[in-house]
């Protein structure tokens, strides 16, 4: 990390249940003078990792916070704060966020850690269905994914932290295929692993034209209220109104007008429909 201050952002559409924050840096195996803050609350004021890899003259370091009293619904922000000479690399900052909403259920796996593996090597890890791994090589080479069916995905990994998206059930294999290069080393340093039953969000959308604008009547026939909706008109792919609902029950419907200017064309109304992460979209098309 070259500047003095590295932020990273992420939005929450509500405030989890649980927040975790893990932070992954690469520094010389000494003293680092560095400093945390989330929403401008001080985490730490020294370098404490929960975890060290000494890899030759190189510290790989962990950095675990439970962050649930300090996140806020809408943007957060993480800066770190480094004041040292030595140089520091942030490797990853990753965010994990569990939302409590009736109708859903989760089942999750969540270590950090580091597994390497040198070239032909394989680790297998256990899988409840979806699948997160952060991966990386410590020079460019290639990994092999195998979900246990005739799936096999040959992934270029370079020094630069990976995700990899898969779905098994029971395990996945991770294969380090990079030839005979015995500096090709693997490393894992993430893995996520869930299983959710989630339930049907859907709606209805009727829009039909109006004098001055569109009129569009909105029915959610799902399982589960919808937390917000947004209508977004298009006139020949250019917005020209928009409007956010931010409630409607289920079994409910709504209407609404949207003003629209005087212009021929071709209407699209898209309507985004959202609830603890699940979201669904509909697009009716107009013409006047």
């Amino acid at each position: 990390m070259s500047q003095k201050d590295y932020v990273f952002s992420f939005h929450v559409d509500e405030r989890p249940a649980k927040g975790y924050l893990v932070i992954i840096t690469e520094s010389p195996a000494d003293y680092i003078k560095w400093r945390l803050w989330l929403n401008n609350f001080s985490l730490t004021k020294e370098f404490k990792p929960n975890l060290n890899y000494l890899i030759d003259d190189t510290q790989l370091s962990f950095h675990i916070f439970d962050v649930t009293h300090l996140m806020v619904s809408g943007k957060n922000e993480l800066t770190i704060n480094y004041n040292g000479a030595r140089p520091l690399t942030v490797r990853l900052a990753n965010a994990t966020l569990i939302v409590r909403s009736p109708g859903f259920y989760s089942k999750y796996s969540l270590m950090a850690g580091l597994q390497q593996l040198r070239p032909g090597d394989v680790v297998e890890l256990s899988s409840m269905g979806k699948n997160y791994v952060i991966i990386r090589n410590i020079s460019r080479g290639k990994v092999k994914v195998m979900n246990g069916k005739s799936v096999e995905d040959l992934i270029e990994v370079s020094h630069e932290c990976e995700e990899i998206d898969t779905e098994a059930e029971g395990s996945i294999r991770i294969m380090n295929f990079s030839g005979q290069d015995k500096k090709t080393i693997t490393q894992i340093l993430l893995h996520y692993s869930y299983k959710a039953s989630t339930p049907s969000l859907d709606f209805d959308a009727f829009p039909e034209l109006t004098d001055d604008g569109v009129k569009i009547r909105l029915f959610n026939k799902g399982d589960v209220d919808i937390d917000k909706l947004t209508l977004n008109v298009m006139i020949n792919g250019i917005t020209a109104g928009f409007k956010t609902i931010n409630r409607l029950g289920r079994g409910e419907g709504i209407s609404c007008n949207i003003s629209l200017p005087v212009r021929r064309g071709q209407i699209l109304v898209r309507i985004v429909g959202m609830r603890a992460g699940l979201r669904k979209i509909v697009d009716k098309e107009l013409t006047r």
